[in-house]
């Protein structure tokens, strides 16, 4: 077979680009036009370039043979994945600087909640506008019973994922019975709740102020301790943290009770008639969900020492949603690295203008409208796809 060139290979993707390129010709203009304006060139040249790195990824899978994808599917398989992750986690610390391991650790700890809240909204279709506020119920729960009922550390984080999980299964035995956009706004009013109490109840919160707590030393099964003051010892424990819930929520999904949940998704009617009780299953959904994303807020408080309000507001509800829908719903590491992508787009952007919100915006339509299941989604659509029989 003759060596395919560029230009005919763009002859023959254009029929299927050609709506595409009609239906996002003008968002595209604008993140162009809006990134060069706010942007030094430079700056924005490389945000362009790093955003056109994505489709190009996803246009060289979908060219893959058949062939060649079963060779790299036997070559990527999850314990040989988790092999290369443990060992890129432990180098991280000596292969970058303090403030990137500051980074990464926050990024990770977003990347939490987003997957905590993928388990409601990509596995049994609950849209929850209140995880910054579940979240931050938990870190409150830390630096209260730390600071005002002085309890140990561990025991403090057990009672503080334990009180983040109870509100959690609270807000499900109240929501679950609505449906669709009903039950995400109230959720959105529980979120703001949440918010009020913690701004409004200076006796135990401190309201605008915040509590500050110091960042203890974790002894972990006598063995060794953690030092959560010390950045690179307090990236082990989120690595770790992080990466075991993951193989939790991986292991949870694969499980009947998992099954149970993607039926759901699929068809509520259909899983009641064949007798489980869907309610239920909903309210476990989000007492599960909200386990982790207390295990995200307790990460949050002992990394950056304080807890105040504004971490509970629904705009950074709508953000985990952002983080989640542009990864990949339903794929529980697509938001995952959807929290990590954005998070760094925003901390880049952040130090060149002070609108980055413009760009992240347009940059979430530009994904809904190219790829609506998110980049993980449709890096997995596509691999899954035939594809190209012929060999190279």
């Amino acid at each position: 077979m003759p060596h395919e060139t560029p230009q005919s290979a763009l002859r023959e993707a254009w029929p299927v680009l050609r709506p595409v390129v009609r239906k996002i010709g003008l968002p595209i203009s604008a993140l162009i036009g809006v990134t060069f304006w706010l942007l030094p060139i430079g700056a924005a040249l490389t945000f362009l370039a790093a955003l056109a790195a994505v489709p190009i990824a996803v246009l060289a899978i979908s060219r893959i043979s058949r062939r060649m994808k079963s060779r790299i599917a036997s070559v990527l398989q999850f314990r040989y994945v988790l092999v290369v992750l443990i060992a890129i986690g432990i180098a991280v610390p000596y292969v970058v600087g303090l403030f990137e391991i500051r980074l990464f650790s926050e990024l990770m700890t977003l990347g939490l909640v987003a997957m905590s809240l993928d388990l409601m909204m990509g596995f049994i279709g609950l849209a929850s506008f209140a995880h910054a506020a579940l979240a931050g119920i938990a870190s409150y729960g830390v630096a209260v019973l730390i600071i005002k009922l002085g309890f140990h550390p561990w025991l403090a984080i057990a009672g503080a994922i334990a009180l983040g999980t109870a509100a959690t299964t609270c807000l499900g035995m109240f929501s679950v019975r609505v449906r669709d956009i009903y039950f995400g706004i109230i959720t959105l009013v529980f979120g703001t709740i949440f918010f009020v109490i913690a701004n409004t109840w200076v006796s135990v919160t401190a309201g605008e102020d915040g509590l500050t707590i110091s960042l203890p030393v974790l002894s972990i099964f006598g063995l060794f301790k953690v030092d959560t003051g010390d950045i690179s010892s307090f990236w082990y424990l989120t690595f770790a943290t992080v990466l075991g819930s993951y193989i939790l929520l991986r292991t949870l999904l694969r499980s009947p009770i998992g099954l149970v949940f993607r039926g759901i998704m699929d068809n509520e009617e259909r899983a009641s008639y064949l007798g489980y009780n869907v309610n239920k299953y909903k309210i476990l959904n989000t007492a599960i969900s909200g386990f982790f994303v207390s295990i995200a807020g307790v990460l949050t408080v002992l990394r950056n020492g304080i807890v105040g309000p504004e971490q509970m507001d629904g705009l950074h509800s709508g953000e985990i949603v952002i983080w989640a829908v542009i990864g990949g719903l339903g794929t529980l590491v697509g938001p995952l690295l959807g929290a990590g992508f954005v998070g760094y787009v925003t901390n880049f952007l952040a130090n060149h203008t002070d609108r980055s919100i413009l760009i992240i915006g347009l940059v979430f339509v530009v994904t809904m409208l190219v790829a609506p299941k998110g980049i993980v989604g449709t890096i997995i659509e596509q691999w899954r796809s035939e594809g190209n029989d012929s060999e190279d």
